[in-house]
This record gives structure tokens, sequence and C-alpha cells, in this order.
């Protein structure tokens, strides 16, 4: 995935207390990253976490509902700016076209191409769909199956497909073929032959999606 800003900006109108409330979430991811990169996901406790952020275990609970929300805040939010970034195009364009887009809209954003050259280094939730915990793994294609509905709710709403096509839960579904093709090469990667020189999220994605839509959709 991409690596994007830790937290936006607070708009000049936020409050005083919605920036500090911004600021403890980060806080919170930042150490729960460093714990989960250094100890493992599963070998880290919500104890740990406190500890590591200096807040309460409480002050946690009220950011994030269990662990795998922490480790998954980064993939949660790429995800929806992917989305987001595909619902603003013309809901004729091809979808690989439309993802193409979203992917440099991000990066122009701030949210970094994320290289694949070295998979032992990502983030542990780079392969939670694959070799997570079911907490995580779960997590994740929830909010897959979200992702993909949003994606047919736009298509049916714009695109005046006739009833019982399923051009529009293509494009949903080929969304999340050609972002698992990336995940997939690279947990083979891991015992196999080593993903090209310079490969990155964007690049794999978007190469998937187009390999799979080449009958166009």
């Amino acid at each position: 995935m991409m690596q994007g800003p830790d937290q936006p900006e607070a708009a000049p109108a936020e409050s005083r207390h919605a920036r500090r409330k911004a600021r403890t979430r980060a806080r919170i991811t930042e150490a729960a990253n460093r714990l989960f990169a250094e100890k493992g996901y599963l070998e880290t406790s919500m104890d740990d976490i406190s500890e590591e952020a200096d807040v309460a275990i409480r002050t946690i609970y009220t950011h994030f509902p269990s662990k795998a929300s922490i480790l998954l805040d980064y993939f949660d939010r790429w995800l929806d700016a992917l989305v987001d970034g595909i619902l603003e195009r013309p809901v004729d364009e091809p979808i690989a076209e439309s993802v193409a887009a979203s992917l440099d809209a991000m990066q122009a954003a701030g949210w970094v191409d994320r290289s694949y050259d070295n998979i032992e280094e990502s983030p542990p939730s780079a392969l939670g769909l694959i070799t997570g915990p079911p907490e995580v793994a779960g997590s994740m294609m929830q909010a897959w199956v979200q992702a993909q509905d949003r994606i047919v709710a736009d298509s049916l709403a714009r695109g005046g497909y006739p009833e019982g096509s399923l051009v529009p839960v293509a494009r949903g579904a080929a969304l999340f073929a050609a972002c698992m093709g990336p995940i997939m090469a690279a947990q083979l990667s891991l015992s196999g032959p080593r993903l090209p020189d310079g490969a990155t999220t964007n690049g794999l994605i978007v190469e998937f999606m187009r390999r799979l839509t080449h009958g166009g959709i």
C-alpha cells in the first residue's frame, strides 16, 4: 500500500479538542506500529501499546475498538481514499483508467507510492489478508466488501445499466482482484522469485487491473 500522511492537517476551523484528539490518535498508531514491527502483532498487547504511547488503555479504546483496528488504521484510510477518487471519475470511464487516476491523485495529495522491492520490510498489515490472524483478515475483508459495495452502488446510480447487468459488480470485483494481485505476488516472493526491481504498489495494482480488464468493463 502507499504510505500516506499519518493524519491530515487540521483545518483552521477545527476546535482545539479535535486537534488534540487527532494528535493522540496519531501517537497511538505510531506507538503500535513500532511495537508490531519490533515484537510482532500477536506478541503486542494493548498494555504494551498504552505504555509505549503513554496514554491510558481507556483512551486507546475511545479511538480504536480493537488492536486489529489500530493495525489497519492506515489500510482503512488508504482504501477510503482510493474509492473516493474512483467515484469522482466519469462512471463510463474504464475502471482501469479510474483506478490509475485515483492513485495518481492520491500520490499528488501526499500518499507515497510504497516500494515492493523488499516485502520483508513492509508494514505488518501488508500481508494481513493472507497471513494475518482471523481478526485482521476478517476486518480487511469486511473493508473490501464495503469498498466494492460503494463501487457497485455508484455504478448503478450513475451508469444507467439495464436490469440484470453484471458490469457494476464486475467493476467492484475487478478493483478487489487487482489490489489482491500485488499482495499475493508479494507473498509468493518470500519463498520464490522476487518481484521486479522497482515494483511499487501503484505500478502493480495498475498492471493487474489492466490485465484483468483487457476486454474492457
